[in-house]
Formats: structure tokens, C-alpha cells, sequence
């Protein structure tokens, strides 16, 4: 990297150990990936950029963002917030420098780069949300399509439109980064706090993403840098970065004076990524415990297929052990799980358990008198369909076991993206889009508006928009309830696995 940074020695301490070895990333989902000794993408990524907010490490499932690059969480009080709620003014604390010649300070223009930078389309998932928010993204986004959508990566391309077209609701004003939004968003700083909107340097603006040249020159802001990248998916080694000053840095910490993510174990021993101290969310909730950051599962009709009457998900739901599917979510190695009886997950302020939800296992008498009325007597065959995915496939099978008491063959069959017809029901499952509030990727993935007088995606909408907690509060609880009664979605559990609780998404995309 001679030519990005100055090669400089580090002589501030450390804790913990001299090396630390992790496997790296790998594909798939459980119980066929090594989680013991495996570290996310977002956990290396954690050590190398600065987001405006960012989540403390801990294991409380509840923890909220707090003030990373920024000097403070705005609010209406401290002069962060309009009384209207529609302008930020976000200013950026002092000291924070990038690991590149002459110690560059990270600036609010920085963090403007990086925000733009989620037009690309490596960071098209968080595209629905900063559009929705923010006064002109949405605009800003329809304009990169047209104009680099049919080009091939070309990096000087892809920065000159960044830097020549403007969003009305971003911009920089000295250390301050301003924010103009089409409603109020009480949950804008946990989008701040994903890794699609970290700060970026301009040397991002040099070298397509994702690109080898970007991993040889990406200056680091964060408690360590790249020292060497053998191949693109190969080895990784990280090294303490000598810009960095702790004092500027609430968030993280350094642990050790390497960090070695192999891609492989050679027999060799690795660390455990559980005990990793700067997982911050990533790291597993205590059972039953979660706040936003597990993975619902739903039950939902299939197009045309038996299960459209709601009467018919009306007794399934009855049915249903989701004790029993709660614990072989346990048995196919999820660190913990819970019943789920409404749609917003257990741990959510508003979720409430509702005196008329069926028990944790179901109740077979009067779930065989609904089944019976519905034409889902003994014999009955019904067609599940799963999308790829071993987690899924272990919720699947959970299914297909609980029905059979009741003598329903429920037959799993692999489901297309696209969904199909000829399926009677289909399981669905959602991983929060980031840690914190995810309420608004709910309502976005889950729960689209259909237009009815009532619908609960329009109250939720609502909810997103309160500036008062507790008003917003009572609104999401008048979304679980209606959205729960609708049954559009049966819920079912809610469960841990390890490296699934979003962060990829929350933290993959910080080298746009």
C-alpha cells in the first residue's frame, strides 16, 4: 500500500492476546458452516470504517446506536432535529483521521460520499429506505440507473456522477452533515448505523467496488488496517492502524496486535468469532431474548392454494406447536429461539402477547374442530413451499412433523423465488435488515400496503413518522394486532442462528 498511507509504527497498547485467528466468511447457512471459529464480513468491516452511529459491543438485544463519527445522537432538544423533524444537522467529532499520507481528518464529505455511494448496485438492498427518507435520493437513484446502469464498472464514471449530480436533502457544511427528509423518521439513525452508509474516503473514488485494487488501497479509519490480502476470498491480515486514537473512537476497541481471517483451517487451531470482543449485535442473545435481530418465520397462502380462506390459516394457527418448532430450531443449532405470536418479533417494545393467541404448543381440541370446518380433516395433503436455505429447510421439517399429529401430510417442495402456483401455504422467513428499529423493512419485505381501508402496513407508515416514542409505540402495537388478525402471515418462531442476525446487510456494503 506504499503511496496510500505512510508505513508508520504503532506504539500505543493493546488488550488481549498478540494474534488472533479467525476463519473468514463462508457461504451458506447453517448447520453446514464452522460458526465456532467464523467472523462475519461485518466484523472485519467494524474494524476499518467509521459510521456517523454505530452499536456499542454487548450482548443486551435492546442496546441502541450510539454516537460514533458524529459528536452526538440529534434531537429536537440538543438542536439536531427541527421541530418539524424533517432537517438533521449531524456534526462530526474532532480527531478522527484516515491511515493515509499526512493523516487525512474524515470528513462530513466523507460520510456524503458514502451515502451516495449506495446507488451502486452492490448496496441496491438499502435502496427502498434511504429513498423513501431522504429529499431526492429516490430521484438521485433513477438518474444513476440511467445513467451507468448499461456500463461496465468504470470507476472515474461512477465518481464523476456522485460528485456532479446533487441531492437537495444531503449535503456538507463544514464538519456537519445535513440531512433534509420527506417526514419525519424516528428510525433514521439505525439506517445511519448500517455499513452502507459508512464514511468513505476519496480514494474510494478510484477503483470500482469490490474491485482487488480497493482492498490493496483502502485507508482505514477504524482500530485497524489491511495489512495483507493474499487474493480476492483468500487470506486476510489485519494490523493496528497508527492513525487511530481511541480517545475519538466510543465504540471500538482494539484487541490484539494482529488479526488473521484465513479461508481455510489447515488443521491449524482459530479462535472463537463468539468471544470476538468488537461484535457489538452480532454477538448471540441470551434465549428467548431478542429485539429486531433474529429470524421470524411466517406462514403465508400460496397463490390459488388451499390455505387462502383465512379461516384456514385461522385454525393452522391453532394448530401449531411453535413450542415444539422453537426447540428443533435449538436442535438444528440455532443459540436460542421463541414462540412468535404476533408479526413484530418478541423483544420489540410494542409486541404484546394477546389474551385470545393460541398456547405456546397449540390446542389440539379446538384446533381439530377449526381444522375440520375448514376441510382439513385427516387426509388432507398440503403442499409447503420452502425457499433454498438449510434454516429453512429445518423449520420445514418442524412443520411437517407438528400437522402430522392431526393427520395432515404437509409435503415440502422447493419454492422459486418467484413464488409459484399450485403451492397451498409457503414459509417465509425475515432477518431484520439491520439491528434496532427494523420496522420499516418489516412493513417493506413482509407487509406491503394492499390498499384496503385499514391496511396495517398504512399504520405502520404512521408509526415510522411520530416524533413522540410513545405515540409511535401505541401505533406499532395497532399494527401487530391488526396485521396479526389479517393472518397474511401465520407467525410462528423466532430464532438465533449464529452470523445470520443481519450482518451482512448491516455491514457489508462500507467499500461502495
Amino acid at each position: 500500500m506504499t503511496g496510500v498511507r505512510e508505513q508508520e509504527r504503532v506504539t500505543d497498547t493493546h488488550t488481549g492476546t498478540d494474534t488472533l485467528r479467525f476463519l473468514g466468511p463462508v457461504d451458506g447457512g447453517l448447520p453446514d458452516e464452522p460458526a465456532p471459529g467464523c467472523i462475519g464480513t461485518g466484523q472485519i468491516l467494524r474494524l476499518l470504517t467509521r459510521q456517523l452511529f454505530a452499536y456499542p459491543t454487548g450482548t443486551d438485544p435492546g442496546v441502541r446506536p450510539a454516537a460514533d463519527a458524529a459528536v452526538e445522537v440529534p434531537t429536537v432538544g440538543n438542536g439536531g432535529i427541527s421541530a418539524d423533524g424533517r432537517t438533521w444537522r449531524i456534526r462530526l467529532r474532532d480527531g478522527i483521521r484516515w491511515d493515509a499520507q499526512a493523516a487525512r481528518a474524515l470528513t462530513a464529505g466523507d460520510v456524503v460520499r458514502g451515502i451516495k455511494r449506495t446507488a451502486h448496485p452492490l448496496a441496491r438492498a438499502m435502496r427502498p429506505y434511504l429513498g423513501e427518507i431522504i429529499e431526492g435520493m429516490a430521484d438521485y437513484y433513477q438518474a444513476y440507473d440511467e445513467a451507468l446502469g448499461h456500463w461496465e464498472a468504470h470507476a472515474p464514471a461512477f465518481a464523476q456522477f456522485q460528485q456532479f449530480t446533487r441531492i437537495p436533502g444531503l449535503r456538507a457544511e463544514g464538519d456537519t452533515v445535513v440531512l433534509r427528509l420527506t417526514a419525519p423518521a424516528n428510525d433514521l439513525v439505525d439506517l445511519l448505523a448500517t455499513g452502507f452508509t459508512a464514511a468513505a474516503p476519496r480514494e474510494y473514488d478510484y477503483y470500482v467496488p469490490e474491485s482487488p485494487e480497493l482492498y490493496r488501497c483502502t485507508p482505514s479509519a477504524g482500530p485497524y488496517r489491511i495489512a495483507k490480502r493474499l487474493s480476492p476470498g483468500g487470506d486476510l491480515v489485519l494490523e493496528p492502524n497508527p492513525r487511530w486514537d481511541p480517545g475519538t473512537d466510543p465504540v471500538r476497541r482494539r484487541t490484539a496486535r494482529h488479526i488473521e481471517v484465513v479461508a481455510a483451517a489447515d488443521g491449524q487451531p482459530v479462535d472463537p468469532a463468539a468471544g470476538f470482543g468488537v461484535l457489538s449485535w452480532s454477538v448471540p442473545s441470551p434465549a428467548a431474548r431478542f429485539a429486531g435481530t433474529g429470524c421470524s418465520y411466517y406462514l403465508a397462502a400460496g397463490a390459488g392454494g388451499a390455505a387462502e380462506p383465512h379461516a384456514v390459516r385461522h385454525a393452522l394457527s391453532w394448530a401449531l406447536d411453535r413450542a415444539a418448532l422453537a426447540e428443533s430450531a435449538c436442535a438444528a443449532g440455532a443459540d436460542g429461539a421463541a414462540t412468535q405470536h404476533g408479526v413484530l418479533q418478541p423483544g420489540h417494545p410494542a409486541a404484546e402477547r394477546g389474551a385470545d393467541d393460541a398456547p405456546d404448543a397449540g390446542d389440539p381440541e379446538r384446533a381439530r374442530r377449526l381444522l375440520d370446518d375448514a376441510g382439513l380433516g385427516e387426509g388432507t395433503r398440503l403442499t409447503l413451499g420452502v425457499p433454498a436455505g438449510s434454516r429453512l429447510g429445518a423449520v420445514a421439517a418442524a412443520l411437517v412433523a407438528v400437522l402430522a399429529r392431526y393427520g395432515i401430510t404437509l409435503v415440502p417442495v422447493p419454492l422459486a423465488p418467484a413464488g409459484g402456483p399450485g403451492v397451498d401455504v409457503v414459509l417465509h422467513e425475515w432477518v431484520p435488515g439491520w439491528a434496532g428499529d427494523a420496522g420499516r423493512d418489516l412493513v417493506h419485505r413482509m407487509w406491503p400496503s394492499d390498499g384496503r381501508a385499514g391496511d396495517p402496513a398504512e399504520v405502520a407508515r404512521e408509526a415510522l413518522r411520530a416524533t413522540d416514542p410513545g405515540e409511535a409505540a401505541t401505533l406499532w402495537r395497532r399494527f401487530d394486532r391488526l396485521a396479526t388478525a389479517d393472518l397474511r402471515l401465520v407467525p410462528l418462531l423466532v430464532a438465533d442462528w449464529p452470523r445470520t442476525r443481519a450482518d451482512g446487510v448491516a455491514a457489508g456494503a462500507a467499500r461502495w
